[in-house]
């Protein structure tokens, strides 16, 4: 019994943590696509919010941080959530933090503002 329960923590662990990277990379890569800053922090938020949807995770967390926003510059994307264990909490803690970090180049065919 201990067993199975270990063996579902770890299996939702290790699903939360994927659906976080996916996310994360997600919405990097959308900020990068952006024709604007303003753009690229909204759209890349979007991306991460409609994707995390789909995951055991609790507290989704998402920062953007892009630079001058000039072709040369890169999105850092930093997010975090926690995945929540209480159920099993005899063969885990009943919360674990996830986090992940993504660094992307910005697309360089973006054309400059006027």
């Amino acid at each position: 019994m201990v067993l199975t329960l270990g063996v579902v923590a770890t299996v939702q662990v290790v699903d939360a943590r994927a659906g976080l990277e996916a996310a994360t990379q997600a919405a990097a890569a959308e900020a990068a696509r952006a024709p604007d800053r303003a753009s690229a922090q909204a759209e890349a938020q979007a991306r991460f919010s409609s994707m995390v949807m789909g995951y055991p995770m609790r507290s989704p967390h998402l920062t953007v941080t892009i630079g001058g926003f000039s072709r040369t510059d890169q999105v850092l994307a930093t997010a975090s959530c926690v995945a929540d264990l209480s159920w099993a909490a005899l063969v885990l803690p009943t919360r674990l933090t996830l986090e992940s970090r993504v660094i992307v180049p910005l697309e360089s065919w973006r054309s400059r503002g006027p």
